[in-house]
């Protein structure tokens, strides 16, 4: 899904920029700019934290505010996190979608919203994003209500 929104989003701009059929594009790792070049001219458009989605911003290592000693990283579609009091590095999949899609919170009839839910299937858990930023987020654990906030680490 990933690379298929990177392609839709290529696509419209080689589409808005050329018309010619010889425009080729090129994508960087990071997703920070999309470069189009058409001839011997080349364009490169930045991508801003609003044009990306939630599931690139997430994308990194973020620790929590409130125990200092608890970190969630976001790699692909892998969910991982650590405290001082976990034996183990906690490793599950998780997807972002317009509703909850784990079992408990399915009938929840909560407000549909693009990318704002985060589900873990194996463990039963989804997560509403409350806010998603370059540096803060913040979740609200639907199973509770209560708030996990936190802040991206290198």
């Amino acid at each position: 899904m990933l690379n298929f929104s990177i392609f839709l989003y290529s696509l419209t701009l080689i589409t808005s920029c050329s018309n010619r059929a010889d425009a080729t594009f090129s994508v960087t790792d990071s997703v920070t700019s999309i470069t189009i070049e058409k001839g011997s001219s080349a364009k490169s458009v930045e991508i801003t934290d609003s044009l990306k989605s939630n599931f690139y911003l997430l994308q990194g290592k973020w620790q929590s505010t409130d125990d200092k000693t608890n970190f969630i990283i976001f790699e692909n579609n892998q969910r991982k996190e650590i405290a001082t009091v976990m034996n183990d590095l906690v490793v599950e999949t998780f997807s972002l979608s317009d509703k909850c899609t784990n079992q408990s919170d399915t009938y929840n009839h909560l407000p549909s919203e693009k990318d704002k839910y985060l589900s873990l299937i194996k463990s039963d858990l989804c997560y509403y994003i409350i806010e998603l930023n370059a540096t803060n987020l913040s979740l609200s654990f639907m199973g509770r209500g209560n708030t996990l906030n936190y802040t991206r680490v290198k």
